[in-house]
């Protein structure tokens, strides 16, 4: 009965996660499948550039509803022989989907008709060595001498199953191998930091903030498994407290972007941490391998927390949702598999992803990401879906805490730190739940004394 509501509960998740591309479909939008006006046919050869295939890719840098560089921005570009190109750009407030005209002479390619992204029109996007092409884009999103990136047309969905199961290896690996924490982010993040600095290309200060979090985090997780840390309440508490130290920075991107959908989705990101709970029975459990488990989180919290995060995503970095998405499946799915792991395979899988990230960046980012459809009213519905279910979620777990009642068929009503779980060992901390905790559920009331025996009632 748990497993088939887990399931329930797995697939309202991916079919949330899919109206990020469904709400894309705007009627405003223009359809790239058709040109505005049918160029005259001509004998003259088509353009070169179109004769390359695939398309153009550049991420630069985005600005809040104020002008604050909070957020990232991306144009994609895809050339056809009838001298029409599909034009898409997102940055935060402001999204293109088009069909627009260019011309090209010699190496230099001109954009014509952009209605929705007008700032490209006239600008000279210079073909350079290799797959590059320079292009000075005026205004919100652009910049000076921005370098597109040519890339495959498919390769970007092969690289995302790519990450999947790279992602699913990665924490099986860290979960199995004691000495993997310590080779991979002790020597190798010493190693690997001097390379970043000087070649990871990676300017937004959010994520080089957010690249060593995740390592300490990874740290401390192994710390917890290993070490008698596990038994101070304090380090139960830090557990929890990384997590909402996370949420909180994203947080203060959504807040300074500034949007109506930011603001939503912010506002989603604070009740998300108000909601977490029993982080008293976190510890390692009695299994061969000290999986670090967090036994008595709700699955309505982890599915909260996964539309919370990818919308996070789609409103700021767009050009990482699709990346999102995969980071925000794998540890829901591996804890559906062995459940109460969802925080380590959450600290641990993003973690690997950030290594991945600020090595291959390019590779990564420009070369590999999905572009997911997004405009003002897909924005607007995602970050309120983000906000009710995060509203519904705090609304039941206080709702436990101030009197008691709640669902149990979404883990709520029940008392203890780490109730059992059907197939996973309980964490070592299962009988602390006589300690008082300001994020637990209150311990059960004492039962009644039972009568005593006939023979001790008759002496």
């Amino acid at each position: 009965m748990q497993s088939t509501r887990r399931i329930g509960l797995a697939g309202l998740m991916l079919a949330l996660l899919g109206t990020l591309l469904l709400a894309g479909c705007d009627f405003r939008s223009v359809d790239v499948g058709q040109p505005r006006e049918q160029s005259p046919r001509t004998s003259a050869p088509p353009p070169g550039i179109s004769q390359m295939g695939g398309e153009w890719v550049v991420i630069t840098t985005g600005t809040g509803k104020k002008g604050d560089k909070v957020a990232s921005s991306w144009y994609l570009l895809r050339f056809r022989e009838d001298s029409t190109a599909k034009l898409l750009w997102v940055t935060p407030g402001h999204y293109a989907r088009e069909r627009v005209s260019y011309t090209q002479e010699g190496g230099v390619v001109t954009l014509q008709g952009a209605v929705e992204a007008p700032q490209v029109n006239g600008v000279p996007f210079r073909l350079g060595s290799g797959e590059t092409m320079l292009a000075s884009i005026p205004g919100i999103g652009g910049g000076e001498n921005l370098s597109f990136t040519h890339r495959s047309i498919g390769w970007p969905y092969v690289h995302w199953l790519l990450i999947f199961a790279g992602l699913a290896a990665a924490f099986l690996m860290w979960r199995q191998w004691k000495w993997f924490t310590p080779i991979v982010c002790g020597l190798g993040i010493v190693v690997m930091s001097f390379y970043w600095i000087n070649e990871s290309g990676v300017t937004s200060v959010f994520r080089w903030v957010k690249l060593y979090t995740l390592v300490v985090s990874i740290w401390f997780f192994w710390f917890v498994r290993y070490t008698p840390l596990h038994k101070y309440k304090w380090m139960r508490f830090l557990v929890a407290a990384i997590l909402a130290v996370n949420i909180l920075e994203a947080v203060e991107v959504d807040f300074t972007s500034g949007y109506l959908p930011n603001l939503l989705n912010g506002a989603a990101g604070i009740l998300n941490i108000l909601a977490i709970t029993r982080w008293n029975g976190i510890g390692p459990n009695r299994t061969g391998v000290r999986d670090l488990v967090w036994p008595g989180q709700a699955v309505l919290w982890i599915i909260a927390y996964d539309i919370w995060n990818v919308t996070f995503s789609y409103l700021n970095f767009n050009e990482y949702t699709s990346n999102s998405m995969a980071l925000n499946l794998v540890p829901t799915l591996i804890a559906l598999w062995i459940p109460g792991v969802w925080v380590a395979a959450r600290g641990t899988t993003l973690g690997f992803f950030y290594l991945y990230l600020f090595t291959f960046s390019v590779f990564v980012m420009e070369k590999g990401f999905v572009p997911i459809p997004i405009n003002e009213t897909s924005a607007l519905v995602v970050a309120s879906a983000s906000f009710a279910i995060n509203l519904v979620l705090c609304a039941l777990v206080w709702n436990w805490k101030l009197f008691q009642r709640g669902p149990a068929w979404l883990n709520f009503g029940q008392y203890r730190h780490a109730e059992h779980i059907e197939g996973v060992h309980d964490s070592i901390h299962v009988g602390l739940d006589t300690i008082p905790a300001m994020a637990d559920y209150p311990p059960a009331k004492p039962k009644a004394e039972e009568a005593p025996t006939s023979a001790t009632a008759a002496g």
